[in-house]
């Protein structure tokens, strides 16, 4: 199989996608020593748009033109896509194994048009645009009815990468990822038991307790999980319960931007200006929505490479309590 396509591990029955052509991807040539492509030669920036291809969703200056300067924000599909748009899914088995197509949607949101913009330096209007971006690609996607899952991955940073302009990645699959499959038993079982959602009651006892809080914006709560992976590991996450982020009223994108701007300038200050992931949880779409969930963000700065017992395990050791984590991060204004 030359093509991207997902093959089940009959163990765990996670899915795994085998994507030869992600190795096409230009990279640093050096993890140590990278050498960022400048604004001349960058495909997001303004001027180069025919090197992306045609836009899927844009917001821009209302005399501009498509697909030319005086866009804010712009989402074009990935020239190196994990997930194909074309096609069925075509399932198929190989003795006990099972596989199929690679069918979905992977887009790149280009999220300023300035090169050396970070999410640091950019205003909460500006974050807030990103996020309303998401949010309307989430709902066009959300229409396919081959998809099973969209999710939102931001990251910043990363050694290796050549494309240090400010951007993220939204992908549209047939499956439900593992980890969302993992929370979904989490919160399902915590319904069964005292009929609430697991994530309200912890959002209520953070709030009480106050020591893992890091920020608070309107209905928006940033605050260090009580068994935190990682270093750092931040969750962000509405005060009202909703599964469905592509139903977020403006005002609490308002909010959400908020946070995050307040946040990672926190790290910021903190900790420099390190490498990090953020990730959108949300519910599983159509016929598979989950109204049970708590749809939320997982921000972890420095993501670390596992060693072998997190590797083998699945058990991570984290340095920093929470508690100084979120103390620190506070601190950080």
């Amino acid at each position: 199989m030359g093509e991207s396509h997902l093959r089940k591990d009959p163990v765990t029955q996670r899915w795994v996608v085998i994507s030869p052509g992600r190795a096409e991807l230009p990279q640093a040539v050096a993890a140590d020593q990278p050498r960022p492509l400048g604004a001349e030669a960058c495909p997001f920036c303004p001027g180069h748009e025919a090197e992306t291809g045609a836009e899927i969703h844009v917001q821009r200056d209302p005399d501009s033109a498509p697909n030319r300067p005086g866009w804010h924000v712009r989402v074009v599909a990935d020239r190196h896509p994990i997930y194909h748009i074309e096609g069925g899914l075509e399932r198929s088995a190989e003795g006990m194994y099972d596989a199929m197509n690679a069918i979905g949607a992977h887009e790149i949101l280009v999220e300023s048009p300035e090169h050396t913009a970070n999410w640091a330096s950019l205003d909460a209007g500006q974050i807030e645009r990103v996020l309303r971006a998401c949010r309307e690609r989430m709902l066009d996607l959300r229409n396919d009815q081959r998809f099973r899952h969209v999710i939102w991955v931001k990251n910043h940073g990363m050694p290796g990468s050549v494309f240090h302009h400010a951007h993220s990645h939204i992908l549209a699959s047939p499956i439900v990822p593992w980890a969302i499959e993992e929370e979904l038993k989490g919160f399902s079982s915590h319904l069964r038991w005292k009929e609430r959602c697991v994530l309200c009651d912890i959002l209520k006892q953070e709030v009480t307790d106050g020591r893992r809080l890091v920020v608070r914006e309107g209905g928006v709560v940033g605050f260090a999980p009580f068994a935190p992976r990682f270093a750092y590991e931040t969750w962000i996450v509405p005060v009202e319960h909703s599964h469905d982020f592509t139903g977020t009223r403006p005002a609490l994108l308002r909010d959400l931007a908020r946070v995050l701007q307040g946040l990672i300038r926190r790290t910021q200050r903190f900790l420099g200006d390190p490498p990090f992931s953020l990730v959108l949880h949300a519910s599983p779409v159509g016929e598979y929505t989950r109204e049970e969930y708590h749809w939320h963000l997982e921000f972890v700065p420095r993501p670390p490479q596992l060693a072998g017992l997190e590797w083998g395990t699945g058990i991570h050791i984290n340095p920093v309590p929470p508690e100084l984590a979120a103390e620190r991060l506070r601190g950080a204004v």
